[in-house]
């Protein structure tokens, strides 16, 4: 024997056996092959040698069956395994082709036929089936009104039923009596989490082997991946019609939202109204689809406007240019209604007044009479006419953020146009007060609301500066951009600072020509 082979035998032999004894089975093994090699015919030795080698021939042929029997448990254990994942598919085209296929090759029936309940629980119609042509599965139904039935007490029960000697069993319905005729047969519910789906029917018309407790058992196993398989689909088409009627809901709620746009962008301006001796530009970029935030452009009027017959603004003695912005707390489409009603109450009291302080005590009683006393919506607001005549710039600010005016000869210095007043629609005893400025040729004054600063503090980092102090190093960097350019800068800086805007942002620029 060649030394390669010797040395294979040794270390498969050496496998049988733990470490310690695997070594003394070597010793003892190669003592006998040699006793058989050297001693005489005779001698105990020989027999003694031939005893052990006819054991160890024993155990390695039974370690050899053993080993066979471990294959082929793993074989079927992978093809089991396989077969219930086919059990726990369903095909788009043909949902329950596999299933029955699998049911049939598992278990070595001849024909499966599974019958599915409808809604009211009063009719299993065959959904599917293995070795029945397809004309007669179309047909085979079963009705709960048709009288006792296997099927139907296998179902209710939920305990599964071998019919061994069908012509002894009243109990079958004529339909699968004359499918099946007298062949032994079996049913095992196919039920889960107290929801009954309908039941499973199988039998060995062709081979004839009778169908065991292990059938039942293996049957019973693979109804119930079937359940799981429809309740898990069940469940699918049930998130599925939840989606579908969410993405619905969500297509009308984005279509309102457009509409609800398009009615804020119209009242909103759009571009910047050609006041004579005065420079102006805007932006306005909601968080969401609609904001809170508002910024008019009023044209004022010493008078008021519902005593004018006129109605030309532009160019009368008694216009006076005016801009509006506030900001109302919140975000979405809560935050637009109430800058709606804000908006429409500005408009309404600037008809009728000229003086900021009156306007806004005025909006500050309608607002708090609209929302009531226990609302918590409130708006900050700041208002300001232009009177040509003397070039006197009159304000009110309601708790807004306070407007930067630049002096065309203070240099650098800025000065916060200051509150006059609280929020609007907190206290009905809430005074507002009216200031002044006096702006001369290359005056301007910076408008914008507190979302500005936050995207703006937004792009510093962890290490982030105060915004205030950002949007006056910005506004000092482009005293000599126009209004148009100046805003353009402004927006570029915007867009630049990564992830979304947490607020509404708006800002405007007012330039004295």
């Amino acid at each position: 024997m060649p030394r390669r082979t010797l040395r294979l035998w040794l270390h498969q032999l050496s496998g049988l056996f733990p470490p310690f004894w695997g070594t003394v089975f070597i010793i003892l093994w190669g003592a006998s092959l040699t006793t058989v090699v050297l001693a005489p015919q005779d001698s105990l030795w020989l027999q003694l040698a031939d005893a052990y080698l006819l054991f160890v021939l024993f155990i390695v042929l039974r370690k050899y069956f053993q080993f066979r029997r471990e294959i082929k448990f793993l074989r079927e254990f992978q093809h089991l395994s396989q077969t219930l994942d086919d059990l726990r598919q369903l095909d788009t085209e043909q949902p329950f082709t596999n299933m029955l296929q699998a049911v049939v090759r598992i278990a070595g029936f001849d024909r499966a036929i599974l019958f599915l309940l409808d809604e009211e629980g009063e009719k299993a119609a065959a959904a599917a089936a293995h070795g029945v042509p397809e004309e007669i599965r179309q047909a085979l139904v079963l009705r709960r009104a048709d009288g006792p039935c296997a099927a139907w007490d296998v179902m209710d029960l939920n305990e599964p039923a071998l019919i061994d000697d069908p012509a002894a069993n009243p109990q079958r319905h004529p339909q699968v009596r004359a499918l099946l005729g007298h062949h032994p047969f079996a049913l095992a519910p196919i039920a889960r989490g107290g929801v009954t789906w309908g039941c499973l029917l199988v039998d060995r018309h062709r081979s004839g082997v009778p169908i065991t407790d292990d059938d039942m058992l293996q049957l019973q196993v693979m109804a119930d991946q079937i359940s799981i398989t429809l309740q898990n689909h069940a469940l699918q088409q049930e998130l599925l019609l939840k989606a579908q009627l969410l993405e619905e809901q969500y297509r009308k709620v984005h279509q309102e939202l457009s509409l609800a746009r398009i009615v804020q962008e119209g009242v909103l301006p759009r571009t910047a109204p050609a006041w004579k001796g005065l420079s102006l530009a805007s932006c306005l970029r909601p968080a969401r689809f609609i904001g809170g935030d508002f910024l008019r452009y009023l044209d004022g009027c010493r008078r008021g406007k519902y005593l004018c017959h006129e109605q030309r603004c532009p160019g009368c003695p008694n216009h006076l240019p005016g801009i509006l912005i506030g900001d109302v707390c919140g975000k979405g489409i809560p935050a637009a209604l109430v800058m709606a009603v804000v908006n429409s109450l500005f408009g309404e009291k600037v008809s009728r007044y000229s003086d900021p302080a009156r306007i806004l005590d005025e909006v500050n009683l309608s607002l708090k009479e609209y929302l009531g006393a226990e609302s918590r919506f409130n708006s900050s607001a700041f208002l300001g006419f232009y009177h040509p005549e003397d070039r006197k710039f009159v304000f009110g600010n309601a708790g807004h953020d306070f407007p930067l005016f630049h002096a065309a000869g203070a240099g650098g210095q800025l000065t916060p146009l200051q509150a006059t007043g609280t929020l609007l629609g907190i206290f009905r005893e809430s005074a507002y007060s009216a200031s002044e400025i006096t702006l001369l040729p290359g005056d301007r004054i910076l408008f914008y609301t507190d979302g500005l600063l936050e995207r703006l503090e937004q792009g510093q980092g962890p290490t982030a500066a105060d915004g205030f102090d950002l949007l006056q190093a910005f506004f000092r960097e482009r005293l000599d951009r126009s209004a148009t350019a100046f805003i353009d800068d402004l927006q570029t800086r915007i867009d630049r600072i990564p992830g979304e805007p947490t607020d509404d942002i708006t800002a405007a620029i007012l330039v004295v020509e």
